[in-house]
């Protein structure tokens, strides 16, 4: 045989074009000629996709579209872009002189490239604490302050990163509690551990009075399970106080949410109603770089509405922000549990599971993973890491 042939992962070919022998100074320009990306643009008038598809193909990349484009016998197309880095930023180049739309669709075009190049992230642990009397597997564990406080240490010492306090189960079907309870809650747990754990401290609240207290007791995040919809001062006091904040998606209320599993398109719509938070919250004031986003693994979603989710989870990416994940002993876990084991030490078993997706996480480039057992995440992220 004279020769041999095998195939060469994407995501490693700058290093393998470095060992071939290629020129080192256009090593960066040479390596995107080999990473291909594909972008969806939606709702496109024929006559702009008409000119998208042009440029591509004269950069000798291409666009899928409707196969009503040609004769314009339809009012829309979404088109999907296919190419290489450097054909991709080819094409902008060209559509930057065209006319429509064109040009706008050109610049997210070299937004996109620009999170795409971006450096793979090593993954957060966030430990979660439960002062709750109702959360869904250790509620009523932790309502003793003392317990509380040991139990985020322990996460602390088995390598969590951020602890995450909350003091309102939002399971489904739960119902709210007055804030000031969720405030007696958590107030000699964050006066212990903020500014003195060594690790950041999120409030998982979706009450602004909690989080202004929280801010001023040394809070760095807040986390708000409604997307900031629940209260409608929660953006303006988010803004206001300089805390990160997490918005995840979400529909109804914890006791209505499974009635709001009816999606069009699962992950379209959640993209896009959650891109739809994260603008609200832009508005309000909120910092882009003090924004996370959580897609809602359990909230207002079915089983398979939870694992379409997650087979596509890297497509969240492209919205811009950091991106947290959190599927934790959920219900969507659970069901790839047989019912003859799901009585026997179930917790174990879910937090094995867990730490399965929590591997899976840590090779999508996901930037936290928020979970009830630390140790096992930290060992698959210790795993992923090497093979990233």
């Amino acid at each position: 045989m004279q020769f041999k042939v095998r195939r060469i992962l994407t995501s490693h070919i700058k290093k393998e074009i470095e060992k071939i022998g290629f020129s080192l100074s256009h090593l960066d320009f040479g390596a995107l000629k080999h990473k291909f990306l594909n972008i969806k643009i939606y709702d496109l008038k024929p006559e702009t996709a008409t000119i998208i598809k042009q440029a591509a193909l004269s950069a000798g990349a291409d666009a899928a579209v409707h196969s009503g484009v040609l004769d314009h016998s339809i009012k829309k197309s979404d088109l999907i872009l296919s190419g290489t880095i450097q054909e991709l930023c080819s094409i902008a180049e060209k559509l930057k002189k065209q006319q429509f739309s064109a040009p706008k669709i050109a610049d997210e075009i070299l937004s996109q490239i620009k999170i795409f190049k971006q450096t793979p992230v090593k993954p957060q642990i966030m430990g979660i604490l439960n002062i709750t009397e109702n959360s869904f597997s250790d509620g009523g564990k932790y309502l003793d302050p003392k317990k509380a406080i040991e139990h985020a240490y322990k996460m602390l010492d088995e390598g969590a990163d951020i602890i995450d306090i909350g003091a309102e189960s939002t399971r489904p079907g739960a119902e709210p509690i007055n804030p000031d309870i969720e405030i007696n809650r958590i107030t000699p747990v964050i006066k212990e551990l903020a500014g003195k754990c060594g690790a950041k401290i999120s409030i998982d609240t979706r009450n602004s009075g909690t989080a202004a207290v929280m801010a001023d007791l040394g809070a760095d995040i807040i986390n708000d399970v409604s997307g900031l919809s629940y209260d409608k001062n929660m953006a303006k006091t988010i803004a206001k106080t300089g805390l990160n904040v997490i918005i995840m998606h979400s529909r109804g209320m914890p006791d209505t949410m499974d009635e709001f599993c009816s999606y069009k398109n699962t992950v379209d719509d959640v993209y896009f109603e959650l891109l739809k938070m994260t603008e609200n919250a832009l508005d309000a004031g909120i910092l882009p770089e003090k924004i996370t986003i959580d897609p809602g693994f359990g909230f207002a979603k079915n089983i398979e509405q939870n694992f379409e989710i997650l087979i596509k989870i890297e497509e969240f990416k492209s919205m811009g922000y950091p991106l947290l994940c959190g599927v934790s002993r959920k219900r969507f876990i659970k069901s790839l549990v047989s019912e003859e084991f799901q009585n026997q030490d179930i917790l174990k078993t879910l937090d094995e599971i867990t730490a399965q997706a929590s591997f899976y996480f840590g090779t999508k480039n996901i930037d936290i993973i928020r979970v009830h057992n630390v140790v096992k995440t930290k060992q698959a992220l210790s795993l992923a890491g090497k093979l990233v």
